[in-house]
């Protein structure tokens, strides 16, 4: 069967087609990929200078420190249980205290006493609303410390305890905080 049979007519909507206009559409095809490529390069490139820490460098060369100190807290044996529980206020969201509670076990269960801690709550996503403050050792093996947050939401605590022989320990976990509950 040859086209000459057929009933097949090519459309001539925009013309006919020839190699020119074949040729100018992949031009123009490439053309406006390339300059849209170019558009997203330059705001990437204008945008962020590809530094999210300051003194990343530093801290990149400290980083073997960092893995020793991990080390040495793995062969520590300490295990924390991090929990938090805010306290009845005026206001739902609005500036609340929320008591912060650590208790540490060595490898074998028992209390580990004596301990300096220092506990903070950071947001992931809002700078300024850190809190901070030293725990007390409540109980044998337990701190706690009494916070005052910007609000309820989503909050990461660290906690860093350091122990009689200058032995460390360092933990963060991510809670949730809801007006007057348990997280």
């Amino acid at each position: 069967m040859n086209t000459g049979d057929s009933d097949f007519r090519p459309s001539t909507r925009f013309g006919t087609i020839t190699g020119r206009r074949v040729l100018g559409g992949f031009v123009l095809f490439f053309a406006i990929v390339f300059g849209v490529n170019g558009l997203m390069v330059y705001r990437a490139l204008s945008t962020f200078d590809g530094v999210e820490v300051e003194g990343a460098y530093q801290k990149g060369r400290a980083y073997n420190h960092v893995i020793e100190r991990m080390e040495a807290q793995k062969e520590l044996g300490w295990s924390a249980g991090i929990e938090t529980r805010v306290l009845p206020g005026p206001e739902t969201g609005k500036g609340h205290s929320t008591v912060l509670s650590v208790t540490f076990a060595d490898s074998e269960g028992r209390p580990v006493e004596g301990l300096s801690v220092r506990g903070t709550f950071w947001r992931p996503v809002v700078s300024g609303e850190d809190s901070r403050s030293m725990l007390r050792e409540t109980a044998p093996g337990t701190y706690e410390g009494l916070f005052s947050l910007a609000g309820t939401g989503n909050w990461q605590v660290r906690i860093a305890a350091t122990g009689p022989r200058g032995e460390t320990y360092v933990d963060e976990k991510r809670v949730v905080t809801h007006a007057w509950g348990n997280t």
